[in-house]
């Protein structure tokens, strides 16, 4: 037979590509079968129910990767039938899937994301009812720990990572407004179930048939109030908003009453927060005792320490240096300002001429230019926060304050200055460590 006649591959060999092994050891057998890749999920998640559009071969194999293919008495013995279709459909729902890795950390971070998606769209911040952002979500479970299990259930898991979220951030689920429509003779019965609940109502509206009752609740709350309102006769309960949350833009004073809510929610935290700090410093201390390791605990503290140091010395600066850029515009901007109102005419440490047009100025006009030219007495006054100031030290010193680099966020945002009063009803620290408030 001349060479190029010869065949090298066997004509009945079928080669398998993109395969997905689904394995299952029963009645000490091992089965085998060839799937597509992504295909056994949506089996059994109920999104396919063709198995042709499953399986690459409807066949049962010991051993896929060589061909293997399963005995008809091992099926019987096994399984107590020989039809393969029913054997591949037993296998298929509970064997054994082989992924790889790729695919695994692309599941794990496909539920990741959904989890975090779940926590933003349905818990708020107590103190605000306004819901955080998913990138927010995602930063706070990592720094929680939070650990995702491919296959338990999605619910479970985002119930799960909302108490892990609670020790580093504060955050709750989301209220429910819901209907309670009873009829007049179940009106003690359903006051006695919400007080027992601790749901806190306005009133019964009444009419000569129905009571009904709008609440907020908890969403755990709901299963039992569902429960309840069965027991009763004609009683029906409705869900009139799922998710309760605040949406729109926070004005001041808004903002100072969340302040004081948030400061009131991490009163009530800071007891147990304080006790678990101390057992985590006194079982570390207890470990590095047991464990001889005083001299490594006290080199890691140090280099904690100096790193924790090196971003507050690195924060000031950036600090100083903006709070020096925005002093340094708002004094040219007086200068600029007085100069082009002619302001400098016929003042001490000015002296011009009408020949040559030149102008000599003193070396410290820049602070003493911007006078109030409707104050009799001549005070210097700030172009952007306005009141009065007495003396130069006290001009300049203005420059540097929180009221005034307050203003100037105000100014770049487009808003109205405050007064240094309504500055005062305000926590500035918080303004000024995070600059989305504004």
């Amino acid at each position: 037979m001349p060479y190029t006649a010869r065949i090298n591959t066997p004509i009945n060999h079928v080669q398998l590509t993109n395969v997905a092994v689904v394995r299952m050891n029963k009645g000490g057998k091992r089965f085998e079968i060839a799937c597509y890749r992504n295909k056994v999920v949506n089996y059994r998640q109920g999104l396919e129910l063709d198995l042709s559009e499953v399986v690459q071969t409807e066949r049962v194999f010991v051993n896929v990767s060589k061909g293997e293919v399963a005995k008809a008495k091992d099926m019987q013995k096994v399984f107590g039938t020989k039809d393969e279709d029913e054997i591949l459909k037993l296998i298929l729902s509970k064997g054994q899937l082989q992924v790889s890795d790729l695919e695994r950390s692309q599941q794990l971070e496909k539920t990741f994301a959904q989890i975090a998606e779940w926590i933003s769209k349905n818990c708020v911040q107590p103190a605000t009812d306004r819901p955080y952002t998913r990138s927010q979500i995602r930063h706070a479970m990592k720094e929680a720990n939070v650990s995702i299990h491919p296959t338990k259930p999605l619910k479970r898991q985002y119930l799960d990572s909302v108490k892990l979220l609670q020790k580093v951030m504060p955050i709750q689920r989301a209220k429910m407004e819901l209907l309670l429509v009873v009829s007049p003779e179940d009106k003690t019965e359903t006051e006695t179930i919400l007080k027992e609940n601790n749901v806190s109502s306005s009133g019964a509206k009444e009419t000569p048939s129905i009571l009904k009752y709008q609440i907020l609740v908890d969403p755990s709350l709901y299963r039992i109030l569902s429960d309840a309102m069965q027991k009763m006769s004609g009683a029906r309960i409705e869900i009139v908003n799922q998710v309760v949350t605040k949406q729109g833009d926070v004005n001041l004073e808004e903002e100072v009453g969340n302040n004081k809510n948030t400061i009131a929610v991490d009163s009530n935290q800071d007891i147990g927060s304080q006790a678990a700090q101390l057992m985590s410093k006194v079982n570390i201390y207890s470990k590095n005792n047991d464990d001889d390791s005083d001299e490594d605990s006290a080199i890691e503290d140090t280099n904690v320490s100096r790193r924790k140091s090196q971003k507050r010395n690195n924060k000031k600066n950036r600090k100083a240096k903006r709070r020096n850029q925005i002093e340094d515009t708002d004094t040219n901007n007086n200068y600029y300002n007085a100069r082009s109102n002619g302001e400098f005419r016929n003042q001490p440490g000015v002296l011009e001429q009408s020949g040559e047009g030149s102008v000599e100025v003193a070396d410290n006009i820049k602070t003493s230019v911007a006078t109030d030219r409707s104050d009799p007495s001549g005070r210097k006054s700030c172009n952007t926060c306005g009141g009065f100031f007495d003396t130069a030290s006290e001009f300049r010193a203005h420059f540097k304050s929180d009221w005034h680099r307050f203003n100037q966020k105000l100014k770049m945002k487009g808003f109205v200055p405050v007064s240094e009063k309504e500055f005062l009803l305000c926590d500035s620290s918080s303004f000024f460590e995070n600059d989305s408030i504004l």
